[in-house]
């Protein structure tokens, strides 16, 4: 317990991006910002040093914008000062959620290259601040690019800190890399909270803290790292010239501690000095307690959700065409700005600050169109480049049937949209293996759907082109790993295994792996049964049954207080309220059980009458040849301002369960792979999540709800260990219990879709990563091609390694392509690249597609680790 003899101060602006500035605004002032502080640090340096104004650029991308703007000067100002201490940038792009996923979060450090190549800006530390966590694989990104470094100033509100706090670690990635880490006091703590650079409050203000610290036993240490925003702009504020002259006067004062500015990498020379030997070793996710407000906007989440698969498939057929010497017409910074998108609308920023209090403000609404649009253009120009890369591949292999042309009403169906009975459907598989699938044929529209979007994606039943189908056709088809192949539309598929049937009390449909039961009284699935175990999974629990959809209310005239009550005047910015008196209900009634066939597959639909919505059904589907169970919800909300969340439940009859889930790709234990301190009320999964035992499992894959609940409804129980109550893997698909930032109301159509499967044993975390890349990563389908050649292929040289995932993309520095292998097991594996080599160039590069130190004829990946190449096949020696 020595005495703290130093303040560190490090001066920054939180990037919350539009919390209280529209987006765009936002972006301008953070620009403005860097300036002001190069202003304000040139006016300060013939201080003594300690008093000499220090800037710290929180998050990269709104750095880089602003110096490319500025240009040449501005960038040799910036590299001057930060080469003196004075300024310096951290490497996160934003302040960031785990909603990414593994790609989001590589190319999320992509900045960090382009402020050290093409501004000679060195980048050495991260941070992240507001966000009750940060995901678990940084811990092995940031130090493979020379990130030695991590600071964290949580906010509480609404969330936890790990103990002790403050404090440092060292944390150990996934894969065994090893991050110096600070868990630090909130980010506008020496500015609002010690009172730091106002001499009416600091005295009495900021003794408390120190007295807490200098006899706590857990803080050893004798400086104090304070992050400091501006007194009034705590988010999105300019830099504070009142602060530096407070400094000035306090250091002149002689008081205690003294006050110096500082940055995170000189606060990094101190702890590697003084205590880095010292430091525990953690090891695990340090899962966010704010996700729970992605599910304030179900249907944007959703669409991002698609969004990131769309993107990954758009640039697995950019690849392709790059291997065979062409350049796709969207590609580089393009393609970059495109992720940006994606990745704004997971950024930590969801919504305004009068979003609970002002709904209809202005200011809400515009701030909130703008947060969607992230999502909505993502979308679109993912989808703009699926179509473009498709169609280029397609050109290569088939001939298109003859356009139609838009039919005034003068024309007959056959002669406006022409159609050529030799025309075949022409499916890709953009995963490295080998798919059996059964695939939608799209609508016959004879060239009339939109440039930008495929066909295979396009709505059912709009009229381009000829006429809609009266049901959906589907055929089967196997494609090879990284391939094609053509089929014909009308070659069907095998679903003789398909049976359905109905008396008074039940329905029942089935396929060769399952059979579902639903009573036809209440709704309820009553059996879902596995043949080949012979064992029924499907379970009830107090709140409902399996595949239910419950909702919920608080009920309480406090509203979101009963949930927790905001004080910022307390250490931890407020309280939980335990035991919220929930009341939860599943539908009030049954409109409707019905069987529906369709080519390849059976379903039962079930309408039901259920509070906080227009209209709720749901499809509980099997396809032929699939081991898998489509549970999709298709709900109609209605609005409502008081806190509410809707479930979908999946309780299961297994004993003694043991859950794993996918974290941002990493397959996570619950309380054994998490910080303590870190949620364990819910967890945002990227794919899927498994309940099992020694025996038998199931495996939930969440298409468009991220959110689940592990055990049964943990919502609000804040718990400190993970002790679940029973075997139930529960959606937590909405909710708007945020006080702020995060909508309202959510109101209007949302699909919430499911995709189960039963396995023996204990969970494989590979097979079940693999089944959700499966469910989660659709066949790419074209209509009325006339073939050439050849009727199958692959397009792609094989990477052969086992339990592995393994993605391709054109390459953002350079020629050729980067080949990506993530290792899902916990050994090492070596990937088999001797047909790359055969063909082309293969370079090991880091994540940052940088030479990498690793020898080029090591192709081992350690467990749980990830390694890229970069190949530039012969045929893309030329391209660039």
């Amino acid at each position: 317990m020595p005495q703290i003899t130093r303040i560190l101060i490090a001066n920054h602006t939180h990037h919350d991006i539009g919390f209280n500035d529209y987006q765009d605004v936002a972006f301008r002032q953070h620009g403005e910002f860097v300036r002001d502080a190069l202003d304000l640090i040139e006016s300060t340096a013939d201080r003594a040093p300690a008093d000499q104004y220090r800037w710290v650029c929180e998050v990269t991308t709104p750095v880089v914008r602003y110096l490319r703007s500025a240009g040449a000067a501005e960038q040799e100002r910036f590299r001057y000062w930060q080469q003196r201490g004075a300024i310096d940038v951290a490497a996160m792009q934003y302040n960031l959620t785990p909603l990414l996923t593994p790609e989001q979060m590589r190319r999320s450090l992509y900045p960090a290259r382009v402020l050290r190549d093409e501004m000679g800006i060195s980048v050495e530390t991260a941070m992240q601040d507001d966000v009750n966590g940060i995901s678990w694989l940084f811990a092995d990104l940031l130090p493979s690019i020379g990130i030695d470094f991590l600071t964290l100033a949580i906010n509480q509100s609404r969330g936890r800190a790990p103990r002790p706090f403050p404090g440092g670690f060292w944390w150990e990635g996934p894969a065994g890399g090893k991050l110096l880490t600070w868990n630090g006091f909130h980010y506008l703590f020496g500015r609002s909270q010690a009172k730091l650079g106002d001499w009416r409050f600091v005295d009495q203000s900021l003794p408390g803290y120190l007295d807490a610290l200098e006899n706590d036993d857990s803080f050893p240490y004798d400086a104090l790292y304070v992050e400091s925003t501006h007194p009034m702009r705590v988010d999105n504020g300019p830099p504070d010239a009142r602060m530096a002259q407070f400094v000035r006067e306090w250091n002149a004062q002689g008081r205690t501690p003294a006050l110096e500015f500082a940055t995170p990498r000189s606060f990094r020379d101190y702890l590697v000095e003084k205590h880095s030997e010292s430091l525990p070793v953690w090891r695990g996710d340090w899962t966010d307690w704010w996700t729970d407000g992605a599910a304030s906007s179900a249907y944007e989440t959703g669409l991002n959700r698609s969004t990131h698969e769309i993107l990954a498939i758009a640039e697995t057929l950019g690849a392709w065409l790059v291997a065979d010497g062409r350049t796709p017409d969207l590609a580089g910074e393009f393609v970059e700005r495109v992720y940006e998108s994606m990745t704004l609308y997971d950024e930590h920023t969801w919504g305004a600050f009068s979003s609970i209090d002002a709904p209809d403000s202005v200011f809400t609404k515009a701030q909130w169109h703008r947060k969607a649009a992230y999502a909505y253009d993502a979308s679109m120009h993912s989808h703009d480049m699926l179509t473009r890369n498709a169609r280029a591949l397609a050109g290569a292999l088939a001939d298109r049937v003859p356009e139609g042309r838009f039919n005034l009403g003068d024309l007959d169906t056959d002669t406006a949209y022409p159609s050529d009975p030799a025309a075949e459907i022409l499916v890709f598989n953009t995963l490295p293996r080998e798919r059996t699938v059964t695939v939608e044929v799209p609508e016959f529209r004879s060239g009339g759907a939109p440039a930008g979007m495929l066909e295979s994606f396009f709505p059912r039943d709009v009229p381009w082109g000829g006429p809609p189908h009266a049901e959906p056709a589907r055929v089967r088809v196997t494609v090879p790993a990284w391939g094609f192949a053509f089929v014909p539309p009308d070659a069907g598929c095998a679903d003789d295994e398909l049976h359905g049937s109905a008396d008074e009390q039940t329905t029942r449909i089935e396929n060769a792996a399952y059979r579902v039961v639903v009573s036809n009284a209440d709704g309820r699935v009553l059996s879902w049964y596995d043949k080949a175990q012979q064992r029924d999974f499907a379970d009830d629990m107090p709140e409902g049954s399996f595949a239910d959809a419950v909702h919920e209310i608080v009920d309480s005239p406090k509203g979101r207080d009963a949930l927790y009550l905001q004080d910022f005047g307390s250490w931890d910015f407020g309280y939980w309220q335990t035991d919220p008196p929930f009341e939860r209900g599943r539908a009030t009634a049954v409109d409707a059980v019905e069987i529906v066939r369709e080519a390849g597959l059976i379903a039962i639909d079930v309408t039901v009458v259920l509070r906080g919505t227009r209209t709720a059904r749901v499809r509980l589907a099997l396809p032929a040849g699939e081991r898998v169970l489509h549970v999709d919800w298709h709900i109609d909300k209605s609005p409502q301002l008081a806190p509410e969340s809707l479930y979908v439940l999946f309780p299961l009859r297994i004993q003694a369960p043991q859950y794993t889930a996918d974290v941002n790709g990493v397959a996570l234990r619950p309380g054994i792979d998490q910080l303590p301190g870190a949620v364990r009320d819910f967890f945002p999964i990227r794919r899927w999540a498994d309940c099992s035992d020694g025996d038998a499992g199931v495996t939930v894959v969440s298409l468009d709800a991220p959110l689940v609940q592990l055990g049964g409804i943990t919502t609000n129980r804040i718990a400190e260990r993970f002790e679940p109550e029973r075997s139930a893997i529960v959606s937590w698909a909405m909710n708007n219990h945020w006080m702020v930032n995060f909508k309202a109301s959510q109101e209007g159509p949302v699909a919430l879709r499911y995709r189960l499967t039963t396995h023996a044993g204990a969970c494989d975390p590979v097979a079940a990563a693999a089944f959700a890349e499966d469910q989660s990563v659709p066949p790419v389908v074209l209509r009325d091609y006339l073939p050439r050649e050849r009727r199958q292929g692959s397009l792609l040289p094989a990477a052969a390694v086992e339990d592995a995932e393994i993605s391709v993309k054109p390459a953002s520095f350079g020629p050729g392509v980067v080949l990506r292998v993530r290792n899902l097991s916990d050994s090492d594996r070596v990937v088999d690249l001797t047909a790359w080599r055969q063909g082309g160039e293969v370079v090991p590069v880091t994540v940052l597609e940088e030479p990498s130190p690793v020898a080029a004829d090591d192709d081992t990946v350690a467990a749980r680790g990830e390694r890229s190449w970069r190949i530039v096949p012969a045929a893309a020696a030329g391209t660039d």
